[in-house]
C-alpha cells in the first residue's frame, strides 16, 4: 500500500517536470518518530500507542531544485491514494526536521520537507460549516472540522 502511495506521488505533476522529490517509507521506530511530530494542536490529545500512525512517508526534496508546490501536490496524491485504500492520513509540517533528519536515511543533498502519517482512523471526522473559528474540535467521538461555505470561496467569472 505504501508503494502505491509513493507511486501516485511519483506520477504527480512537477514544476518544469524537474521531479526533485524522493520518498522515504517508515514502518519502524514509530514511537521515536512520533515524538518529533506535533499533532492536533487545537485538541487536548495525547494518543496512546494504538492511536499513533502505523507508518509515515517522508517527502524529501533535492536542495535548490524544484518548487515547494511539488511537495504539497505529492503529499495530496499520497493522501488520496491512502484514502482509496481505507486509510486515514495527516500531512505533518509541524515536525522537528533536524531531529528527524538525524534518524531517517535522507540522501545527501536532500532536505526533509513534509511527512504524511497514515493509519486506520481512530474516530469519525465530520465537516461543519465554519463560523468564526478555524479550530477543529470534538463532539463526543466525532472530530468536527470547520470549513468555509462553498459560496464564500467560489468566485464565478
Amino acid at each position: 500500500m505504501m508503494k502505491r502511495c509513493v507511486n501516485a506521488a511519483r506520477l504527480s505533476p512537477s514544476a518544469a517536470n524537474l521531479q526533485p522529490l524522493k520518498f522515504i517509507t517508515i514502518r519502524k521506530n514509530l514511537k521515536e518518530i512520533f515524538q518529533h511530530t506535533n499533532w492536533a494542536g487545537y485538541l487536548d490529545w495525547e494518543p496512546n500507542e494504538d492511536k499513533m500512525p502505523r507508518g509515515y512517508i517522508a517527502i524529501v526534496k533535492k536542495d535548490g531544485e524544484g518548487w515547494d508546490l511539488d511537495v504539497g501536490i505529492a503529499a495530496h496524491s499520497i493522501c488520496l491514494t491512502a484514502f482509496e485504500d481505507g486509510l486515514g492520513t495527516c500531512m505533518l509540517g509541524a515536525i522537528d526536521k533536524e531531529a528527524l533528519s538525524d534518524i531517517l536515511p535522507i540522501p545527501e543533498g536532500y532536505s526533509l520537507e513534509l511527512m504524511v502519517g497514515m493509519g486506520y482512523p481512530a474516530e469519525k471526522a465530520e465537516v461543519t460549516e465554519m463560523d468564526d473559528s478555524v479550530k477543529y474540535y470534538r463532539e463526543g467521538e466525532v472530530l468536527k472540522v470547520p470549513k468555509r461555505a462553498l459560496e464564500e470561496v467560489w468566485i464565478q467569472y
